[in-house]
């Protein structure tokens, strides 16, 4: 599809010197496999452009496809042998080293911070949109050529931990009850309720309630965070507990999830000792003012922000935005990246508009480099969640019931399937992860179990039957077919294939089913594409879906192993289902879901 694309633009270049040439894909392939707008060249030419279009259909031939005026759009409309040959080939005789849709190195460094949750917390549902957005993208980014760092900027340091070592010197020994005596931490807890990091969260809450009716508790807190920042050697020692078996918690969620950094080092502590030559930096950079009570603020009115960044407080301690710029710096010397990611929920939108600000004051290489990814947060039906006031759902309650909740249609409709439990497993994370990324990244999510769970429909185990249909029928078909299909060990985001060699006739592909599918399908790199420019899952998502809707009107439509098939016809159609199911599986990969070959 790249040839023809390039010689389709070098065409309408040739035909209309001086203009942009942008081409759109059509809504589906009985309007065309490309389409070239004419608005903006008729108005660069002084034309009416459905008069454009008409004199252009008259003017450009392409061998192997047609070109069609259709109002003021000039659509490429492929014949259909010869968007199988240019469908299939790119799917099926690239290297293994390079699948359909990826991109060589481009010597681009990309830094994508993700995750970042609060140690001494548990994960909730919340916390799955910042950490699967952001796989999706460092998965996507490096996959079209970028070298990409996953950082996962942890939250352990401020003024919440002063908050959690009051309540814990507060309640946590009473009754005889030291979280370090009571339990073997050293070692996860079947029992999620029972374990020291829970048994955390509920002290949390419990300070937050009870601080509304004496204020005073919040003085504790601040005092606590003060000693913490002096190195008091009792506050050191308890943060130090509470990181490791947070730590320890983390990394179990994040294999389960198919999750990795490359450091989960680089947390708001890392930066502790760079926030006195980070205040440094901005004071003889002539950018602090005095705030309220003695507080250190950075006046940002010149670009249009009418609220302060405050950088320290009253008190000499440190906050968010100490550390992110602290951060930022350090980035710049240890990675000297083109772009940094933050993908960090909509609460945060007036946070980095300021911290970039002030990047761009101190430093003029940041401007264009810096870029917050915004997601709407997750709410409950009766509003929004709170780890204060303990109103969560916790992430692993909703990875087991989805389990649970599949592993129970398996046993009604497949109870002969081997591995059974792992079937489970994948295709409950495929239901959440692709019910995320589903919907838009900006947009808020209500959660409701019968939306996360449902199974049918635009979701992620909609797609994975689809992959495991296909690989039903490359099994019947027997000849190594179920082999083509099949991938090496990925490397990186890549799914590495063995080249295949497209049959001699592609007849068997002609039919309107058949040409639908292979039109979803030429859609999947732009839909990657679309993923890095968009900063979100979501339109690969979503082409997912349209992708295994195609197949399944194909399957239906298009007998496979029909006896009466000809030979060449049935090779065609099982080398169209190769492809398929190569396309189906990369994609879900870039999103970190598995593709399963049963179901």
């Amino acid at each position: 599809m790249e040839a023809l694309r390039h010689t389709f633009e070098q065409q309408l270049a040739g035909a209309l010197p001086g203009v942009e040439i942008t081409l759109e894909r059509p809504k589906s392939g009985e309007l065309g496999d490309l389409a070239f707008p004419c608005f903006r060249a008729a108005k660069q030419l002084g034309k009416n452009p459905v008069q454009l279009s008409q004199e252009l259909a008259k003017t450009i031939v392409i061998e192997g496809a047609t070109l069609v005026a259709a109002g003021p759009y000039l659509n490429l409309k492929l014949a259909p042998e010869t968007r199988a040959q240019a469908v299939l080939g790119a799917i099926l005789e690239t290297p293994a080293a390079r699948p359909y849709g990826s991109r060589p190195a481009n010597g681009k460094k990309v830094i994508v911070e993700y995750s970042s949750p609060n140690i001494a917390k548990l994960f909730t549902i919340g916390h799955l949109r910042s950490t699967m957005i952001g796989h999706a993208l460092a998965q996507t980014h490096q996959f079209l050529g970028y070298e990409v760092t996953r950082l996962n900027h942890l939250g352990d340091w401020g003024t919440q931990f002063g908050t959690l070592l009051a309540a814990y010197t507060r309640w946590a020994l009473e009754g005889n009850t030291d979280l370090e005596q009571d339990f073997d931490w050293a070692e996860p807890a079947p029992d999620k309720r029972r374990t020291p990091l829970f048994r955390l969260f509920q002290l949390y809450v419990r300070f937050h309630a009870e601080e509304e009716n004496d204020p005073a508790m919040r003085d504790e807190a601040r005092g606590w965070f003060k000693r913490l920042e002096a190195g008091d050697a009792e506050a050191r020692r308890l943060w130090s507990w509470f990181r490791q078996i947070s730590l320890k918690e983390f990394q179990r969620i994040y294999d389960r999830l198919g999750v990795s950094f490359d450091t989960l080092a680089e947390g708001e502590a890392f930066y502790e000792d760079q926030l006195v030559p980070t205040m440094q930096r901005l004071e003889d950079a002539g950018l602090l003012v005095e705030g309220d009570k003695g507080a250190r603020i950075i006046n940002l009115e010149d670009v249009g922000i009418t609220t302060p960044c405050l950088v320290q407080k009253g008190d000499g301690t440190s906050i968010y935005a100490t550390r992110d710029l602290a951060a930022a710096l350090y980035r710049k010397r240890a990675y000297g990246f083109d772009r940094c990611l933050y993908v960090v929920g909509t609460d945060q939108v007036l946070h980095f508009q300021q911290i970039f600000a002030v990047l761009d004051k101190l430093d003029p290489w940041f401007k264009g480099r810096m870029l917050h990814t915004p997601f709407g947060m997750v709410k409950l039906p009766e509003g929004k969640m709170s780890t204060r006031k303990g109103n969560v759902i916790f992430l692993e309650d909703v990875l087991d019931e989805a389990r649970e909740r599949v592993a129970a249609i398996i046993e009604e409709k497949n109870p002969e399937l081997k591995d059974k439990a792992e079937a489970s497993e994948v295709l409950g994370m495929g239901a959440v992860v692709f019910f995320d990324a589903m919907n838009d990244r900006v947009k808020p999510i209500t959660f409701t179990w019968d939306r996360v769970i449902a199974l049918d429909g635009d979701t992620g185990p909609y797609v994975q039957y689809a992959h495991a249909r296909i690989m039903s029928v490359l099994r019947k078909a027997g000849n190594d077919w179920a082999t083509k299909a099949q991938a090496g060990t990925p490397a990186g985001p890549v799914v590495p294939f063995e080249p295949l060699a497209l049959p001699g006739d592609l007849e068997g592909v002609a039919a309107p089913e058949a040409q639908a599918l292979l039109f979803e399908l030429a859609g999947l790199p732009n839909a990657i594409a679309a993923v890095a420019e968009g900063c979100m899952a979501t339109p690969l998502a979503r082409q997912l879906v349209a992708v295994a809707r195609s197949f399944s009107g194909y399957y239906t439509n298009c007998p496979i192993l029909a006896p009466e098939n000809a030979p060449e016809v049935r090779d065609a159609r099982l080398a169209l289902c190769v492809a398929t199911a190569r396309a189906l599986r990369q994609g879900l990969y870039l999103m970190g879901i598995q593709a399963p070959d049963e179901m």
